[in-house]
């Protein structure tokens, strides 16, 4: 129960938009709320090898877990980069971190990008099925918070409960290498 402290370091932020749909930066979008949430349980992710990642069987270890869209050309996603080797050195433990291309087109250059950081995690894309699958690419698409004019917003981040149950929804960067964000993060 202690480990949701981290949360409350989006309580400035969800306090001034209580009635927000999602957290950070508002765009008029494609999808909704409750779909982007769904989407975690329907979305199929693999690594560059096309190795699935179970994320249900993730989350089982009773730890948070937090999914990142993260783009190689998205200043803000890089500009995250010092707070997750941070939470790297200080806490890599407490948390289950999935790093997703925010575009499965740009998987490769995304790759080659976060590799040069060092960051212990793995790298994800969304599945081939959703090239045959109407309803997997229907999820993608939710995954990906698809704006209304086809675009995405990066970073994107996913905070899960260890029950795997949504928490929030951040859309823009955030700075977990601020001293309070990261002593939330990293709370016993």
């Amino acid at each position: 129960m202690k480990r949701f402290l981290a949360f409350l370091f989006f309580s400035t932020i969800w306090t001034a938009q209580a009635r927000a749909e999602i957290i950070g930066v508002q765009t008029p979008r494609a999808v909704t709320e409750v779909q982007m949430k769904a989407s975690l349980r329907e979305i199929d992710l693999v690594d560059e090898k096309g190795a699935p990642l179970d994320l249900r069987g993730l989350m089982s270890n009773g730890k948070p877990t937090l999914v990142t869209l993260w783009a190689h050309w998205c200043t803000n996603c890089r500009a995250e980069i010092a707070g997750f080797k941070a939470i790297a050195d200080k806490c890599r433990d407490r948390w289950n971190v999935v790093f997703v291309s925010a575009r499965a087109s740009d998987f490769p250059k995304d790759l080659a990008k976060f590799r040069t950081f060092g960051l212990p995690w793995k790298f994800y894309r969304v599945g081939d099925s959703t090239k045959t699958d109407v309803a997997k690419a229907k999820a993608a698409r939710a995954f990906y918070g698809l704006t209304a004019s086809g675009g995405v917003v990066t970073p994107q981040h996913y905070l899960l409960t260890p029950a795997g149950e949504v928490q929030a929804i951040v859309s823009g960067k955030m700075d977990f290498a601020e001293p309070q964000r990261l002593a939330a993060f990293c709370a016993p």
